[in-house]
């Protein structure tokens, strides 16, 4: 089957914010234990090298995760002496309770309101995204990488990428396998929420008096696999942007992962 833009839950200003970050906490627990974006660092690592950078910032950051995962990663292999700021439309205040408490100068989360379609000029640096593209439909995606290619940023998105399988999947049988899938994240979303840090009272509720959670977990983590990229659909787009021409572009996926970086000639 072909990609779907359907809606996630978490991207709606109407769904209360607790219920939100318990989504994205559990989201970048999974980051964290699993490693999912460690088969992509390397992308990143030669970014940086290329072009001599030591700002990151991480856009769509959500709770965190995936740029704390991913600073984790580049410090295992002797990459240091970077700065981290972190972003989102809706700061998480789980994610910034867990920032301040590293107590750490070279990493901060921004509490206030960003939007990376329209990110502060103030904000230098290399431009980072994790698991946030497939939420963007794809001219989206061009207005996003067309605003930091205007602002000469260098570029590097990481993302769930697209399974061959499921756009291989004939669509009679579709639904079978994403009902499948549904029910296999709502049960693991209901094993897996004691070990989310902080600890949060309104995250047990959300969980086990009404599972609120399980459910945004099921239904976004089902969507995001329809809604996920190929590196060469986003090649394509990057390609297309005004200024487009001026960035050295390359992507490709690894296991689940994928990655688009730019780099400014």
């Amino acid at each position: 089957m072909e990609r779907v833009q359907w809606f996630e839950l978490e991207d709606l200003p109407w769904v209360p914010r607790f219920i939100r970050d318990g989504g994205t906490d559990l989201l970048d627990l999974g980051f964290s234990v699993f490693g999912f974006y460690r088969p992509v660092a390397h992308a990143l690592v030669s970014l940086l090298d290329a072009t001599g950078s030591s700002h990151i910032v991480d856009l769509c950051s959500g709770g965190g995760g995936g740029a704390l995962a991913m600073r984790k990663e580049l410090l295992s292999r002797g990459v240091s002496g970077l700065q981290w700021s972190l972003s989102d439309r809706y700061p998480n205040l789980a994610a910034i309770e867990r920032v301040r408490a590293l107590a750490d100068p070279s990493v901060h989360y921004i509490d206030e309101p960003v939007d990376a379609l329209e990110p502060r000029p103030a904000l230098r640096g290399v431009r980072t995204m994790f698991g946030a593209l497939h939420h963007f439909e794809p001219e989206q995606v061009r207005e996003l990488v067309a605003a930091n290619v205007a602002a000469r940023a260098p570029i590097a998105f990481f993302d769930v990428a697209a399974s061959p399988a499921l756009r291989k999947m004939p669509s009679l049988v579709a639904p079978i396998a994403l009902t499948m899938n549904m029910s296999m994240l709502f049960t693991a979303s209901l094993a897996l929420v004691p070990f989310v840090r902080p600890f949060r009272l309104s995250r047990l509720a959300a969980t086990y008096l009404v599972p609120l959670v399980p459910a945004l977990v099921a239904w976004d983590g089902t969507v995001s696999a329809l809604r996920a990229y190929t590196p060469d659909e986003l090649l394509g787009f990057a390609r297309s942007v005004p200024g487009g021409d001026g960035y050295r572009w390359a992507a490709d996926r690894a296991g689940p992962a994928l990655y688009l970086t730019g780099i400014p000639s």
